[in-house]
């Protein structure tokens, strides 16, 4: 109020308003001709702007803008202008919920967006005043800057680069000897670099990373206040998303420098790089400040070699020429520091020898000689002295008793981190893989899961945590679960790892124990955990562990069956109905299969033919399918579906609750998972002959299986069967053939070509039978839309054509086939004769000789069988696809008229019912005759010497004379269904066969 009453005498005796007095301020610089009456009036206004914020913008933000476009000489004038300014675009604490200060933050932003649109570009003019020396008016430009920033940043940005000079001069702001000048800079270019790549292009080139890493220096490294952070915060903003950056950081040295921001004892500024030798300064204190600093710093690291990028494996080579994985290494060993930065250093470190041949080979030559114990209570000076392998050190961080001193929650992320860093070393790294597996042996007496031996080797020391998690508490779960997720990354995708895993035995055979390999032991050790009510993670943990060993390990699943139990109790957890986590049925019905799909190896305890009796009936296929797929759609599998290796411990957070599976564990099952559900839906013998199964299994795809009734469909069995005879015996003369081995020949010969003509009559029957029935449903809906539609008809008469060519080429492949069975017949029927010829010879020598002879011709006769059974397996496959395609074009043809009527529908069937019966009959006398030839190849094999040889033939004969009656109920049979298809209003064109038919 005293304010306005120095402004009474103006307009009379009254007392002036707010309002009244802000006009006649406003009018005063509008108008006034001289500085200092205009200078009175820019003080007025900038003490009422505060109160009166939106009063003050209506009325003088024109004049304001006028005045610091064309009165820029006087100083103090301009610096009352960028303060009134200022205040009025500012947004000011709100101090509760009023209407008042949501109308002035409205005011701030209309002021704001009125001084960007301003027509003569006042930013323009702003970017100018940065140049200028005062101290003032350089100081409240830069606070309107980042005002304006707040409200339109990205139209500043716009307008900062369309000014020739704009970023140049906000990078100058770097080199200002005024502390708060150079910190406002740097806050507004932090706000101006977030998300715009332009901006951080120009201030890159600008020289800003030398300007940043210098003001870091000056202000003590990383042990630095707010400042620093800031610095770094830049630094990470300009790098950020930005390759061109990232390339411009690396040629200009910049990755020569990082190193120095990792020291934290400044007496220290050159130790990092000469090894990790454990010399950390003690009493080393800590402060919120530093380790923020920090986690920037390791941050601006990770962002360099993020895996995929294209720079990703030159800045990790210039990161290891610099030497900074010692410091890192140093850095994450050290005890005193934050869990957090730990864990971070040890992130970076797996990031700089990831996927890196040689920083992999760096890593593993670097010796730690300082104490490696996490308390720091070890007073033993001997055993610090001895030097061990840095990732000895790192593998005891991630599965080694917490430090009573840390909490567990804050030490999880250091477990966690330092399980990425291990996966890092040897993932892509078969030879480091090698080596850690080398290193697994059983623990010694006096290692243990609670206190591991402090020199343990790598796997020694994952194998006692792994074998001792019943004397470690409840919180010790994620030490088991980080040994489970180490060994798993050690065994995957490498066959000479696991098998030399499944070297090792576990039990004293001197103290009267029975040596158990440890993969047996790792399944006795879920079965515990499961019956003891032990965490639901740690059974988990194990049974994941154990598929990632026996996928595509055949002699693992052989040394699994061994033990009895073990399928007894994976049926158990399978069939389980309550008391049993869904997610320990999901992995123990998935590492059933995977034992089903996996097992071939010869000597195996328990074939496929034995496990399949329990798969489809104990267990059931479709239940342990059901089971497999809950636990792949369970919200824990698809959390860790959705993490990649160790995203999930970067959080400061606690312990994580959702975390079960590892990444191994989840990759392995969507790499698996389609050949899962194509193995175990097949039988054991289909399995291995399946080409579709093979292709789907993955890495089993040149496996031959078994010849015979499981042979390649395609394959002539009688053609392997002389392959292997011969490779049985390759020593053995070609014409040296013994009376008793003619006669198994040429009786193995032709039931071999029998049994398998007489299976491929049956499959084709049965085949026919459902195509018939298909045919004959689609030709009278066919019928139907031939009536509503030209195209239907065409297609309908495409079809017939390609219906009548196939059954002709059916019909002339049943006469080949019978023509074939005549020219066996009459050759059997000559070596008959021959032999009766041969037996009648008084002299042995010449009785050898007619043997030889006979037996050549019965394996010329096997393999010419041979090869025209190949024939016709390759015309009948054909045929069955131009089937199916004409099936397919049925159905096309058809979709217009599905509407049969219901007469037509009992009528077909009646005729269906009675095909299927016909069917089954003939399936029973093709059974019949199976039988009998199963029984004339048995007699066969028991008789030897050549005065059975006549007999046999003609028992031989006697059976191609019962296939050629078959073959003729064959053709009646086939004669009677056209008939009954005429009989339906088919429309079956006459053959030859039926004209002689009707004729008799």
């Amino acid at each position: 109020m005293d304010f306005f009453k120095r402004y009474n005498s103006i307009g009379g005796s009254h007392q002036q308003s707010a309002a009244e007095t802000i006009q006649r301020l406003a009018d005063r610089v509008a108008t006034s001709t001289l500085l200092e009456d205009k200078r009175a009036a820019v003080l007025g206004l900038k003490g009422l702007s505060r109160e009166y914020k939106k009063e003050v913008g209506d009325a003088s933000l024109a004049a304001l803008l006028k005045v610091l476009k064309e009165d820029g000489e006087d100083q103090n004038l301009l610096k009352a202008v960028l303060e009134t300014l200022t205040n009025l675009c500012a947004r000011e604490p709100a101090q509760g919920e009023s209407k008042v200060v949501g109308a002035e933050a409205a005011a701030s932003t209309e002021f704001s967006q009125a001084i960007l649109d301003d027509s003569d570009d006042i930013i323009s003019t702003l970017l100018e005043l940065l140049g200028d020396a005062d101290f003032y008016i350089r100081y409240y430009t830069v606070q309107l800057l980042g005002t304006l920033h707040v409200h339109f940043g990205e139209e500043l940005q716009r307008r900062t680069l369309v000014s020739p000079m704009g970023v140049g001069r906000l990078v100058d702001l770097l080199t200002d000897q005024r502390d708060i000048i150079r910190n406002e800079g740097i806050q507004l270019l932090i706000a101006m670099t977030e998300s715009n790549a332009d901006i951080q292009k120009i201030v890159a080139f600008e020289n800003a990373f030398d300007h940043l890493l210098g003001i870091v220096d000056e202000e003590g490294g990383v042990r630095g206040n707010i400042v620093v952070q800031d610095c770094l915060q830049l630094l990470h903003n300009l790098l950020n998303y930005n390759v061109s950056n990232q390339n411009f950081f690396r040629e200009a040295s910049g990755i020569q420098r990082l190193p120095n921001l990792l020291i934290t004892d400044p007496s220290q500024t050159g130790a990092g790089r000469t090894g990790a030798q454990g010399t950390y300064a003690e009493d080393l204190e800590w402060t919120a400040q530093h380790a923020r600093n920090m986690l920037v710093v390791l941050d601006v690291i990770r962002m360099l070699i993020q895996h995929g990028n294209t720079n990703t494996a030159s800045n990790q080579t210039a990161m290891q020429q610099f030497g900074l994985i010692p410091p890192l290494l140093q850095l994450a060993l050290a005890h005193e520091a934050p869990s957090s930065v730990r864990s971070q250093a040890l992130y970076a470190i797996g990031d700089i020898i990831r996927m890196h041949q040689a920083n992999q080979s760096l890593f593993q030559r670097i010796l730690i000689t300082a104490a490696a114990t996490e308390d720091g209570d070890d007073d033993d000076d001997d055993a610090k002295a001895i030097p061990e392998p840095a990732i000895v050190i790192v593998i005891r961080l991630s599965v080694g008793k917490r430090p009573a001193a840390v909490p567990a929650n804050e030490y999880y992320i250091v477990r966690a981190a330092a399980a990425y860093l291990v996966q890092a070393y040897a993932g892509g790294n078969p030879d480091a893989q090698l080596a850690l597996a080398a290193t697994l042996v059983p623990p010694g007496d006096d290692g243990s899961a609670g206190e591991p031996d402090e020199h343990q080797s790598a796997g020694s020391l994952i194998v006692s945590v792994l074998l001792n998690w019943r004397e470690a508490g409840h919180e010790d779960v994620w030490r088991v679960w980080y040994a489970s997720l180490l060994l798993s990354t050690i065994l995957s995708d490498h066959a000479e790892c696991k098998k030399q895993a499944l070297k090792i035995a576990i039990g004293d055979p001197s103290k009267g124990e029975e040596p158990l390999p440890l993969l047996n032991e790792l399944v006795s050790q879920a079965r515990q955990a499961v019956q003891g009510g032990a965490e639901t993670r740690l059974a988990i943990s194990l049974l994941a562990l154990v598929c990632v060993w026996l996928v595509n390990f055949p002699e693992g699943v052989a040394a699994f069956l061994d033990e009895s139990s073990n399928v007894a109790f994976l049926v158990e957890q399978i069939n389980g109905s309550s008391g049993i986590s869904a997610l320990v049925q999901g992995v123990a019905a998935f590492l059933f299969g995977l034992v089903y799909q996996f097992d071939t190896e010869p000597d195996t305890p328990m074939t496929r033919e034995s496990l399949y009796p329990i798969l489809s009936k104990r267990v059931g296929t479709d239940q342990l399918l059901i089971r497999v797929q809950r636990l792949r759609d369970a919200k824990e599998f698809q959390y860790a579906v959705g993490l990649s290796a160790g995203t999930h411990s970067s959080a400061y957070g606690g312990i994580p609750v959702d975390v079960y599976f590892d990444g191994v564990f989840t990759d392995l099952f969507k790499k698996n998972y389609e050949g899962f559900r194509a193995a175990v839906r097949l039988g054991p013998s289909d399995a291995l002959a399946n080409p579709n199964y093979a292709h789907l299994q993955g890495g089993m795809a040149g496996y031959a299986g078994s010849m015979g009734s499981g042979s390649t469909p395609g394959t002539p069995a009688l053609a392997a069967g002389v392959s292997l005879s011969r490779a049985a015996s390759p020593a053995a003369p070609a014409g040296a053939v013994l009376p008793a081995q003619a006669a198994t020949l040429a009786a193995e010969a032709e039931p071999t070509v029998t049994r398998r003509e007489l299976d491929a009559q049956s499959a084709q029957l049965v085949e026919q039978a459902s195509q018939i029935e298909a045919l004959r449903r689609e030709l009278a809906e066919a019928r139907l839309a031939q009536s509503t539609t030209i195209e239907a008809s065409a297609a309908a008469d495409e079809r017939f054509a390609q219906e009548r060519e196939l059954r002709t080429k059916a019909e002339a492949e049943r006469d080949t086939q019978t023509c074939e069975i005549d020219r066996l017949r009459d050759a059997l029927g000559e070596l008959q004769a021959q032999a009766s010829e041969a037996t009648q010879q008084g002299s042995a020598g010449h009785d050898a000789a007619r043997l030889a002879e006979l037996e050549s011709q019965v394996a010329g006769l096997k393999l010419e069988a041979g090869a025209r059974d190949a024939d016709w397996s390759a015309q009948r496959d054909e045929l069955q696809k131009k089937l199916a395609n004409a099936e397919k074009q049925v159905v096309k043809a058809a979709a217009a008229g599905r509407n049969t009527s219901k007469k037509k529908d009992q009528q077909q069937t009646v005729a269906l019912e009675s095909l299927k019966g016909e069917v089954k009959t003939k399936d029973e006398q093709i059974a019949k005759l199976s039988r009998r030839v199963d029984e004339l190849t048995e007699q066969v094999r028991e008789a030897a010497g050549v005065d059975e040889l006549k007999s046999r033939i003609a028992g031989l004969e006697k059976e191609q004379e019962d296939l050629l009656v078959y073959l003729a109920d064959q053709d009646l049979q086939a004669k009677e269904y056209r008939a009954r298809l005429r009989k339906h209003g088919e429309d079956i064109p006459l053959s030859d066969d039926d004209g002689d038919g009707d004729d008799e």
